[in-house]
């Protein structure tokens, strides 16, 4: 098995894994088309020290997303049904011995915690919202082009304090292979002010969906605008054809939780972090 370190111009073969592996119901976490697509606003050197696609002669194996600490993993399906695969990865994975994340049936995940791993005390909430039929949305918004770069950074360097988005990194990101799949979304008040984003990503007809990432300006929480740019969002990715939309916020997040919960996601798994066994 082969690990092969990935940049901007090369991550196609990343992204079309994760597609290919996307389920129809719920993401097939912990790692999305949209956390790779939302890493690529950064820096060549950044993107190559952290993305890579495991593989052996059929194909691709796993896709990896090394977030400091955090090593991320999705899983092929076929690893599942070969045990010297799952064996090899495990072991590689074990060797590195970082913490990780990898989806709760993997059998990736079983090998750890029978190998003394734990859960992380601070789980994320798997929120997932099915896509059946069309969303209202009742304030105004608009698919993000060149003309709301800056008001869209805004809203995220406003939302996250230490945030490092910049408009030369929303460009970046969005002229990535991964823009293709981007749903950019912005909510105004009625004055005209950038209140909320988000961005959604699109894994294909009948597959699931994420956003990756989702933001209110403090100044306009409590409005009903982060709702409304969460349905904005899904009611897009509906439109693309996708079958339901996900997202993890980490579970004590309260203000998340509650405007998903408004938005009518509910939640599907608690999904924690694997930390090796202690030395």
């Amino acid at each position: 098995m082969m690990r092969t370190p990935l940049g901007r111009d090369d991550c196609g073969l990343a992204l079309d894994a994760l597609r290919a592996w996307a389920k129809p119901g719920r993401s097939s976490s912990s790692l999305h088309v949209g956390d790779v697509g939302w890493f690529l606003r950064f820096e060549e050197d950044t993107v190559r020290s952290a993305l890579s696609l495991w593989s052996d002669a059929t194909g691709p194996v796993a896709v990896e997303l090394f977030d400091p600490p955090v090593r991320r993993f999705t899983v092929a399906p076929r690893v599942e049904a070969d045990p010297s695969l799952l064996s090899a990865l495990v072991e590689t994975i074990t060797a590195d011995g970082s913490p990780i994340e990898v989806a709760p049936e993997s059998g990736v995940r079983t090998a750890l915690l029978q190998a003394g791993w734990t859960e992380d005390p601070s789980p994320a909430a798997h929120f997932v919202l099915p896509l059946s039929g069309p969303i209202t949305v009742d304030v105004p918004y608009a698919l993000v082009g060149e003309a709301d770069a800056a008001a869209r950074v805004d809203v995220q360097r406003s939302a996250f304090q230490r945030s490092t988005f910049t408009v030369a990194r929303w460009r970046q990101l969005h002229a990535s292979p991964a823009g293709r799949y981007a749903v950019d979304v912005l909510v105004r008040t009625p004055g005209g002010s950038a209140a909320a984003a988000a961005i959604g990503w699109f894994a294909g007809p009948g597959r699931c969906a994420v956003l990756e990432p989702v933001g209110t300006h403090p100044r306009y929480r409590r409005r009903g605008y982060g709702r409304a740019v969460v349905l904005a969002t899904a009611e897009e990715l509906r439109r693309l054809g996708a079958s339901a939309v996900a997202v993890l916020p980490p579970a004590d997040n309260e203000p998340a939780v509650g405007v998903y919960r408004a938005a009518g996601f509910e939640v599907v798994a608690h999904e924690h972090t694997l930390n090796p066994p202690a030395a």
